[in-house]
């Protein structure tokens, strides 16, 4: 997340810096541990909205109004 270009928005810097993403991400990683899941921490630039987390394949475009991910490959879908 960019967090310091988020920042820069008066209208939203309040409640960014309220919100402790470091915080966040060191529950998550103790969680993780605790419940022996898998935490997989990517760039921010990393297309997971349009990866099928059945299998991988990646979509070339994915619209604001596509509320359901439907893969083209495995046809797995995802609310």
């Amino acid at each position: 997340m960019n967090v310091s270009g988020m920042m820069a928005n008066h209208k939203l810097a309040k409640a960014i810096a309220d919100m402790g993403f470091y915080e966040f991400r060191r529950q998550l990683e103790y969680k993780s541990k605790l419940y022996g899941s898998k935490l997989v921490i990517v760039d921010r630039f990393y297309p997971s909205s349009k990866t099928c987390s059945n299998c991988g394949e990646k979509k070339d475009s994915l619209l604001l109004s596509e509320r359901v991910f439907c893969c083209e490959k495995c046809h797995y879908q995802a609310r």
